[in-house]
């Protein structure tokens, strides 16, 4: 079921990218009130004096004397006080650790048995962990169901917020269960009551053989993921429905997904991750291709990550796209 390329690229790497998509994801919101919240993200602390050992020297003009005058001038002659010329201190800019992601004890991949539910639940329990099952949303494009897996966290509809959602695509020969077998569930649980993620909730559609001979447009996974599954997602779940509350990822066949997705619709999602994606010209045209799509310049502001094996075939695909963003002064990827 998983081949050695997933056995060991995606249980290494599979961790930084759930981290990833989950720091991108701004705390949330409460319905009750519009204060803009902080993002969990590494930032740069304003330190003075410096104190650590480690530190990042700002650079700046030497600031102006606190007090000049004329070559020719006596000060004491003409009975002002004399001040000697003092250098304000220098701050420094000091870098926060990057944090290290969460490490999650267990022997994965795992098989998956989880409930169908027909509709999502009203709330979820307060204890340690958050709530797995499988379900169904409608859909005109290869309909008239498609199936998911979801999971939401603990406590959910019990604090009066709206929820950031990360998607998250398959690979090309697994299914919906797939991040799931990977352990999300575990380290979510485990981000989510430790304070490192926020409480999120995790949308997991299934791709089938659909995702695998379409590259983009309405009548592909593309339109069903805007048309169908997001709009059902909002009208079906309590969701921060903003792109600083959606993050997009996947792995091989559903890192293309997420990267074609997220470019095309910049004002719906604030960071994309693409694991190993399959990324290449002779499978998928240029209008719909990521290679060619990342010109896109509302992406700007968008978090991109890209990962891939050291001997993955899709290596030079990955190696591609993110050469091209360095090029296109994409800072964020």
């Amino acid at each position: 079921m998983f081949p050695e390329k997933f056995r060991h690229l995606c249980l290494h790497q599979f961790i930084w990218i759930v981290f990833f998509l989950a720091v991108s994801l701004q705390a949330g919101c409460q319905l009750v009130s519009a204060s803009v919240l902080p993002t969990l993200v590494p930032t740069l602390e304003l330190s003075h004096p410096p104190q650590p050992s480690v530190t990042t020297r700002a650079t700046r003009e030497a600031p102006p004397a606190t007090y000049t005058h004329g070559p020719t001038q006596d000060l004491a002659a003409v009975g002002l006080p004399t001040r000697s010329l003092t250098q304000t201190p220098e701050p420094t800019l000091i870098q926060t650790p990057a944090p290290t992601p969460l490490l999650v004890a267990g022997n994965f991949p795992q098989q998956v048995e989880v409930s169908f539910l027909a509709t999502p639940p009203a709330q979820t329990d307060c204890g340690q962990h958050g709530l797995v099952f499988r379900s169904r949303f409608p859909s005109s494009v290869v309909g008239p169901w498609r199936d998911y897996h979801a999971y939401l966290p603990p406590c959910y509809e019990q604090d009066g917020r709206a929820y950031p959602v990360l998607y998250l695509f398959h690979g090309s020969i697994q299914d919906d269960s797939h991040w799931l077998e990977l352990g999300l569930a575990q380290y979510l649980d485990a981000g989510i009551t430790s304070g490192r993620f926020p409480p999120i909730i995790a949308i997991m559609p299934k791709s089938g053989r659909f995702g695998n001979y379409t590259s983009g447009g309405w009548n592909s996974i593309e339109g069903i993921t805007v048309n169908s599954l997001l709009p059902y997602v909002d009208n079906n779940y309590c969701t921060w429905q903003d792109p600083a509350g959606r993050s997009i990822g996947g792995i091989s066949r559903g890192g293309y997904w997420a990267l074609e997705i997220a470019f095309k619709y910049p004002d719906l999602f604030g960071a994309v991750a693409g694991h190993s994606s399959h990324l290449r010209f002779e499978t998928d045209p240029v209008k719909h291709n990521p290679l060619a799509t990342y010109a896109n310049p509302n992406i700007f502001g968008m978090r991109i990550w890209l990962d891939r094996g050291e001997k993955d075939f899709l290596r030079p695909g990955q190696e591609q796209l993110h050469n091209l963003l360095l090029e296109a002064n994409m800072a964020r990827v």
